[in-house]
């Protein structure tokens, strides 16, 4: 329930970031590769409900010069999650998620300083955003080094980014389910779910003008980085 409040909050008040906070609290309570179905129909949930606010707002050519190399990426990670035990897994998505923690407060100073990459840069960018997406739902932290130095408006940003991860969620449905990491049993998990994550995207919306989002992303960041060292030594 605090994942899917979590995911609901951070969605729709805060921004991405999500699969860093909301996959090693699953992993707690359930086997690592099981969490990251479970929060997958939960982001197509808060995708459908995002969509009409970027709707045509994207850049198309910005979209469609990473998506190969994003495509490229999740098999990389579909072929990962298949051959890497899942104790060995559990232990991976805690320090990824510690690792992804540290670089949010820094991923947009890094990224400032970067030129535009070029086409074998943004492949490389786009393959390393497919497999962070399906390994940790988490690619954004990734594509930002491709987007900010593209410098687009504030709402175009927004919406490039926001239909790269729709396309990635499309295209890692095909490895999670034939995983068997979305199943009957993640479903009907997910509906138990869904009350706290309309709840904590009602927060989210309600807080988003009166909560510094620093303090909010600071205060995740000691979540993730709890729960994320738990996971890699016990």
């Amino acid at each position: 329930m605090a994942a899917g409040w979590l995911v609901g909050m951070m969605r729709a008040g805060f921004g991405g970031g999500v699969g860093v906070v909301a996959a090693p609290l699953l992993a707690l309570v359930m086997p690592a590769k099981m969490a990251l179905g479970v929060i997958m129909p939960l982001v197509w949930v808060t995708d459908a409900i995002s969509v009409r606010y970027y709707w045509g707002h994207w850049v198309a050519s910005t979209v469609w010069a990473i998506v190969p190399g994003c495509i490229l990426g999740v098999a990389g990670g579909w072929y990962l999650l298949d051959v890497i035990p899942e104790d060995v897994f559990r232990r991976l998505l805690g320090g990824l998620a510690c690792v992804f923690a540290l670089l949010q407060p820094i991923r947009e100073r890094v990224a400032a300083l970067m030129s535009a990459p070029g086409r074998v840069g943004g492949s490389l960018i786009g393959a390393l955003t497919g497999m962070a997406s399906t390994l940790l739902h988490s690619g954004g932290v990734v594509l930002m080094l491709y987007l900010v130095p593209q410098k687009l408006p504030g709402r175009q940003f927004v919406a490039t980014a926001f239909l790269v991860g729709v396309i990635l969620n499309v295209f890692k449905f095909a490895p999670y389910l034939d995983l068997g990491l979305i199943n009957a049993e993640s479903l009907a998990l997910d509906l138990k779910i869904l009350p706290a994550l309309g709840l904590g995207a009602l927060m989210g919306l309600l807080l988003n003008q009166r909560l510094s989002v620093v303090w909010f992303n600071r205060v995740v960041l000691v979540i993730v980085m709890a729960v994320g060292t738990r996971l890699v030594f016990y």
